[in-house]
């Protein structure tokens, strides 16, 4: 059968927006047709039509994309991607994909990421596991910290107004200091802090505190929500901390002290914070904070491969020569030779032998520094040809600090 695929309309996006809720088993309004249409691009937008009907979806967004050596480039942030179940198993899937990926290339962004609602999808794409992120719990009663910096700063409680004028600020100046974080537009910002009722999950609304320091300026801010439990005239509360942003260290005391410290609550839940989150290190007792779930993030798609290596910067001076074998976008197959350090990096073909083989998405994982060669090498996914390769690779992969994402899309 016959099928187009092309970009939607204003006047067709209502039933892509559908189209996308019946897979995700979600009832979409109008309301909210409306807010991710202020949200979307269109040009960026692909759809297949089954005659008149949408069958099968994806989007983007244009993203800025922060990589390690703290250097930012764009990237395309993979999102609404579906196929209706009466049209699985007929190649619609990687019929879409292989349209974005030339989309994207064609705009000139040398890396594609996304967020995967199943994991096993999108490998075959070129796709590698990036980042890992982890839910945290801790009772606040044992979460004294073993040190006590002298707080400088002060912490204030702000309204959703105030919050919708200060928080995009500090975040974007965060994101230029945190491998893998993303850019937010003005629409992300709006949709976030309209915090509808439907997010809740049972909780409350969320709250805002901010940290000033003593120049006055905003270095940090934490959003939770409570949800609130009594039980026989105890109170049994909850406080989900959805995001805890700072720009250096005594920002991120402060917040994390505040979160710790409030009353009527008996078990601090964060979601999406880093493996190697630093309030472990902080606490008297370490053991208490229990790493309760955690589960892969981002995944990196390498569009261009000589842009996306020579874009970030790397922990040491070296070469490695890879063979890269990419499926699902032949053209990217073939040796690149990388020369970088910390000051730069340059990467192009070459026809020089091989140091390390590996396929498109071992090189989409490795690429924030969240996997090491060697580990891959060990799962059977990397191949060193020459001696050393992969621990020289690992050395200048390194990435400091810690690539994670906070922003969902």
């Amino acid at each position: 059968m016959d099928y187009e695929i092309r970009p939607v309309t204003v006047e067709e996006y209502p039933k892509f927006a559908r189209t996308v809720g019946a897979v995700f088993g979600e009832t979409v309004s109008d309301e909210e047709i409306g807010e991710w249409l202020k949200a979307t691009d269109l040009t960026r937008t692909v759809a297949v039509f089954d005659q008149d009907d949408i069958v099968g979806t994806t989007d983007s967004i244009a993203f800025q994309f922060t990589v390690p050596g703290l250097q930012t480039l764009p990237a395309a942030g993979v999102t609404a991607v579906t196929v209706l179940p009466t049209h699985r198993r007929q190649g619609l899937l990687t019929t879409m994909m292989r349209y974005q990926l030339e989309d994207v290339r064609k705009r000139g962004e040398p890396l594609a990421i996304l967020l995967a609602s199943e994991s096993i999808i999108y490998g075959r794409f070129g796709y590698g596991l990036a980042t890992t992120q982890g839910t945290y719990q801790i009772d606040p009663r044992f979460a004294a910290l073993s040190t006590h910096p002298e707080q400088h700063g002060r912490l204030r409680m702000i309204d959703k107004a105030s919050a919708a004028q200060i928080l995009p600020d500090v975040y974007d100046r965060y994101r230029l200091l945190q491998p893998g974080a993303v850019s937010r537009t003005g629409s992300w910002w709006e949709r976030h802090l309209s915090d509808p009722p439907r997010h809740h999950h049972g909780a409350g609304e969320r709250y805002y505190v901010t940290y000033r320091n003593t120049s006055g300026e905003v270095t940090g801010y934490a959003s939770y929500r409570i949800k609130e439990n009594w039980e026989h005239g105890f109170p049994q509360n909850r406080l989900i901390l959805t995001q805890l942003i700072a720009t250096d260290p005594e920002s991120r005391t402060a917040l994390w002290r505040f979160c710790l410290g409030v009353d009527l609550v008996v078990m601090v839940e964060a979601e999406n914070f880093p493996v190697e989150e630093p309030l472990r290190w902080m606490l008297k007792d370490p053991r208490r904070l229990r790493l309760v779930d955690s589960g892969d993030f981002l995944w990196v798609r390498l569009v261009d491969i000589a842009a996306g290596l020579a874009g970030r910067r790397y922990a040491t001076e070296g070469q490695v020569v890879f063979e890269v074998e990419d499926a699902f976008c032949r053209e990217n197959s073939g040796r690149y030779v990388l020369e970088g350090g910390p000051d730069g990096a340059t990467c192009g073909r070459t026809n020089a032998a091989a140091d390390i083989t590996l396929r498109a998405a071992d090189l989409g994982a490795t690429y924030l520094g969240g996997v090491g060669f060697t580990t891959l090498a060990r799962a059977g996914r990397v191949t060193e040809q020459t001696p050393g390769a992969l621990r020289g690779a690992d050395a200048m992969f390194a990435c400091e600090p810690q690539a994670w994402c906070c922003t969902g899309f």
